[in-house]
């Protein structure tokens, strides 16, 4: 196999890995009752916003075993039975109550517009990126990879008709990198953001009125500059961090340029989780449950941890 862009090489893996693997068996996410409650929050806020439309949908992008989604539902009042609840990912959901719809996303669906509201909860990340890295004479190249992980330097970014070739917008990354991810020294890295913008504007195309939400791992540009320089790349298996390959025998990710997705859709709100999920004060005599959500509350909200994953909202209004 030659050696291709990160991109191209990490949507094969991506097809090849989840063709047989399921989300459980290889990594935990933030999802859980205390997320559940808070997405439930917002899709009931809509609602009302709308006036409880008879036609409300909720449309899960990427959502792996449907979990999540039945969490949300079961948490939604009334909306568990008066709303469509929609799943979406490249394999079918057949869990109760439930529509499935197999899509590798972002793509067409033919329930769009919806009135309602659509959210990915960890799913802009594992939007397949393009690497770039600054060699030692201060050019930015397309970094390639083959099968085995073996990477080299690819053509320059100023190089437009050699970038072409590989399926890249020289110019656009270009662009994007100046306002987003400079790199000041050899070796510097980044994962491009421009397929995770474009994904977060699909998502608000699929809303006639209602909202989308996201919430990832990410980074802002200050972090970037500060503790990012090498890329966050990584890939997980059965639970442990192992050396990204684009094989098909582990889960890739990248951490996603939250403010360059803000910025792709204006009016777009970013917020932390640790923002999102309170964490009540416990009586003075908690019983197990009370302690027990207190302090998932206080995992969740951990500022140095899964409290930095970022949300985005926006709301599309008639």
């Amino acid at each position: 196999m030659n050696a291709e862009t990160w991109s191209q090489a990490w949507r094969h893996a991506a097809r090849e890995f989840w063709s047989t693997e399921e989300p459980s068996s290889h990594f935990t996410t933030s999802s859980g009752p205390l997320v559940a409650e808070r997405i439930a929050e917002i899709v009931r806020e809509v609602d009302a916003r709308l006036g409880h439309p008879a036609d409300f949908t909720v449309v899960d992008i990427g959502c792996g075993d449907g979990g999540l989604l039945a969490d949300v539902r079961e948490r939604s009042g009334d909306l568990a039975t008066r709303a469509r609840w929609v799943g979406v990912d490249v394999r079918p959901d057949r869990r109760s109550g439930i529509e499935s719809v197999v899509s590798e996303a972002p793509a067409p669906l033919a329930i769009a517009p919806i009135r309602g509201v659509v959210m990915a909860h960890e799913w802009l990340d594992e939007i397949p990126c393009d690497v770039v890295e600054r060699d030692h004479d201060g050019v930015n190249r397309l970094v390639l990879v083959d099968r085995w992980g073996i990477q080299t330097l690819g053509p320059s970014l100023e190089d437009d008709d050699a970038c072409t070739e590989f399926g890249v917008d020289a110019a656009e990354a270009r662009a994007w990198l100046e306002r987003w991810w400079p790199l000041r020294e050899p070796g510097d890295r980044a994962e491009l953001g421009t397929t995770r913008d474009r994904a977060w504007q699909w998502m608000s195309r699929l809303v006639d009125d209602g909202a989308i939400l996201a919430t990832d791992y990410g980074h802002v540009r200050i972090e970037r500059e500060l503790r990012h320089r090498h890329g966050t790349l990584a890939a997980y298996r059965g639970g442990r961090l192992v050396k990204p390959l684009p094989d098909g025998s582990a889960n890739l990710t990248a951490h996603v340029a939250l403010d360059s997705c803000a910025d792709a859709v204006p009016g777009t709100v970013l917020s932390a989780q640790r923002d999102q999920v309170v964490a009540p004060p416990l009586p003075e005599e908690p019983s197990a449950t009370e302690v027990e959500r207190h302090f998932e509350a206080l995992r969740l909200r951990d500022p140095g941890r899964l409290g930095g994953v970022g949300w985005l909202r926006w709301d599309a209004r008639r």
